[in-house]
């Protein structure tokens, strides 16, 4: 077998699987960018799963932490515990609900905690560069703080929403409760 060599823009599936499902990875992925990865959301074992397929961990150098739900962070964790330094892209409130989280469970400070990576603070609808691609976040409708993003380089692109409320009865509930605004619930 030959070592992975990353393509200038793809992806690559690590799980597809979902929080109650425990037969199969929780929903997970590589995007490539300039031959760089940047894992999304990593299932729990994603680093066994490189090895598997002769991916290199040091291809991967960022990681989007979508949202803190088990399903969604548990990899994000271990990815810090057993890598080393990584750069996670994310909103603020996101990154502070991780960090309280897993200092609490790890009885790691949180200013310890902290240490173990780098944090790129996103906003919603601001785009970044990241690695030669314009990465544009946005809020999903979810029961807590929840991002997903738009990806475009050179031509191509990719859309993920995150987990999300999509059903158009209840969002037009909550709109009208007052719990959306307009342009919130469009």
């Amino acid at each position: 077998r030959r070592s992975f060599r990353p393509p200038v823009f793809g992806v690559t599936v690590i799980g597809s699987g979902h929080g109650f499902d425990p037969g199969n990875r929780t929903s997970g992925f590589i995007v490539w960018l300039g031959g760089r990865g940047v894992m999304v959301d990593p299932p729990v074992d994603a680093l066994d799963w490189l090895a598997e397929y002769d991916v290199d961990p040091r291809q991967i150098d960022g990681l989007i932490l979508t949202h803190c739900h088990a399903d969604h962070d548990a990899g994000t964790l271990q990815k810090l515990l057993q890598e080393g330094r990584v750069t996670i892209y994310t909103t603020h409130t996101v990154l502070n609900s991780f960090v309280e989280k897993y200092s609490l469970l790890t009885g790691m400070p949180t200013d310890k905690f902290r240490k173990l990576f780098d944090h790129v603070p996103v906003r919603a609808g601001e785009p970044i560069n990241l690695h030669g691609a314009q990465v544009t976040f946005k809020y999903s409708l979810h029961s807590l703080p929840c991002v997903g993003f738009e990806i475009e380089m050179r031509g191509k692109g990719l859309v993920y929403p995150s987990d999300t409320l999509n059903d158009i009865a209840a969002i037009r509930k909550l709109q009208e409760e007052g719990v959306l605004g307009d342009e919130r619930a469009r």
